[in-house]
């Protein structure tokens, strides 16, 4: 099951992330810098509005999930996400009525916060009832109608609200394959009082964690948009996003199904039980950061110049390396360390750990965009990420913490290490960039990464297949 969960979402992932590459290529060409940085900067403010209001409850869902009460769980969570949505949409309404956000940009943000909370608690339902297909489905569909309808929307105005729009659309539609697929529980589940008390009981302290997370993950784009400009933010932005998506990309993945997988183990027999699934885990996310940051660093240049349009890409690449580098602690955060919330039965960890990403990224925001623009923010955002990275290594008490393979993590970051050294000493050689070239590169990375695959039996892999071998008549 683990192999085969991972796989799909892995797969279907991989898939969402090039139909994200496509959007990126298109909409950076369609759009000027400012119009795309004005996208950005009003995206900015829906992830803030929605995890400071309705991001928690399907963490406290996932949490708090037992087969036994599913239809009552879902029913709740289903109702506590509407009312949460129309309560921000009220005072959304209320802020531009008053006069202090201009309507249409208040309408933008509003969609977009929407369109991520039907998405998201859709899919969040699905994923814990291990539905890996129907996931698999709506996160493809998403990356495809974002595509789709978000270049109708820069083809026909051009507006920078308009993709915001198009892009909230986009998500809601999505959520539909995964809707279906527990759609007879959610007709069927009922609300409880009790559910909702034990939902809010765990839920209330991540009110404010993700609510400070959501900004600090922002802070450096709204420092950006404020003082040097959309134009900047743009740019900026652009290469920002590709890296995180690609690094989420494969740590959701890794979420959505080793981590749910080692959520039940530890559910029907103790952390123990749950400790050999989170120790590959471990290893996975390490393959995926150390090659994926040696894959970033190599062709850099030739990513940029083929995913950004011509305006982008001289700012693109003075943040890139500091960008890769906030985007592989990110993923090991957000999707290994930061899950120990739902072993531990508390919250209060992740609420510590947003806080020291606030204070650090937008602290060392404020200092270093004056000084250095763009690539101020760049370091600011890595060394808050990788901060609060480590209040999570070492702030887990007790026997409830995430396991650290350290040797398998030092031999697997040696082998991309040994891949970057054979890389470098390729273009030593020939100090050329032609196609075979870097066709040779690729292969030298791929190598060492199916090496360092087969040798730890990452997800079970080199286990399955020598099964199926043996197997073979």
């Amino acid at each position: 099951m683990i192999a085969r969960h991972t796989l799909t979402y892995v797969g279907s992932r991989a898939v969402a992330a090039a139909l994200n590459m496509a959007s990126l290529a298109v909409f950076t060409r369609l759009a000027p810098v400012d119009t795309f940085g004005t996208y950005l900067f009003i995206l900015s403010w829906a992830i803030v509005l929605y995890g400071a209001t309705c991001q928690w409850p399907k963490f406290a869902f996932f949490a708090l999930y037992d087969d036994a009460r599913a239809p009552e769980q879902i029913g709740t969570l289903v109702r506590i996400l509407v009312g949460l949505l129309a309560l921000t949409t009220l005072a959304t309404a209320a802020a531009a009525g008053l006069g202090f956000v201009e309507a249409r940009f208040a309408a933008a943000v509003i969609a977009a916060t929407a369109g991520t909370t039907i998405f998201e608690g859709t899919l969040e339902i699905a994923r814990t009832r291990l539905a890996a297909e129907t996931v698999a489905v709506s996160v493809v569909s998403r990356g495809a109608l974002v595509l789709g309808l978000g270049s109708l929307a820069l083809s026909y105005e051009g507006d920078a609200r308009d993709l915001v729009l198009a892009v909230g659309l986009a998500n809601a539609l999505a959520a539909i394959p995964a809707g279906l697929s527990v759609w007879p529980l959610v007709r069927h589940g009922k609300g409880s009082v009790t559910e909702a008390r034990r939902l809010l009981a765990y839920g209330w302290p991540l009110v404010l964690s993700f609510g400070i997370a959501a900004l600090a993950q922002t802070i450096d784009r709204l420092i950006i948009g404020k003082t040097v400009g959309t134009e900047d933010l743009g740019a900026y932005g652009a290469i920002g996003d590709f890296l995180r998506q690609s690094f989420v990309v494969f740590g959701e993945s890794i979420a959505l199904s080793m981590i749910s997988i080692a959520k039940r183990d530890a559910r029907d027999g103790g952390m123990e039980s749950a400790v050999p699934v989170l120790r590959d885990a471990a290893r996975a996310l390490t393959l995926i950061g150390a090659f994926g940051a040696v894959f970033f660093l190599t062709f850099d240049e030739t990513i940029v110049s083929i995913l950004l349009g011509p305006a982008y890409r001289d700012s693109a690449m003075t943040v890139a390396p500091f960008l890769i580098a906030a985007s592989v602690c990110m993923m090991f955060r957000a999707y290994y360390f930061g899950q120990v919330i739902y072993f531990t039965g508390s919250s209060t960890l992740d609420a510590i750990a947003s806080t020291i990403l606030l204070v650090a990224t937008g602290g060392l925001s404020l200092a270093l965009i004056p000084l250095h623009g763009v690539r101020g923010a760049a370091i600011a955002l890595a060394t808050g990420q990788a901060l609060a990275c480590l209040v999570y290594i070492f702030g887990a008490n007790g026997r409830i913490r995430m396991p650290v393979p350290i040797l398998d993590i030092l031999l697997i970051t040696a082998c991309a290490l040994v891949a970057s050294a054979a890389n470098s000493g390729i273009d030593l050689m020939f100090g050329t960039k032609s196609p075979a070239l870097l066709a040779l590169k690729v292969m030298v990375i791929a190598l060492f990464a199916v090496g360092a695959v087969w040798h730890f039996n990452i997800i079970g892999l080199a286990e399955g297949i020598a099964r199926r071998v043996r197997r073979a008549p």
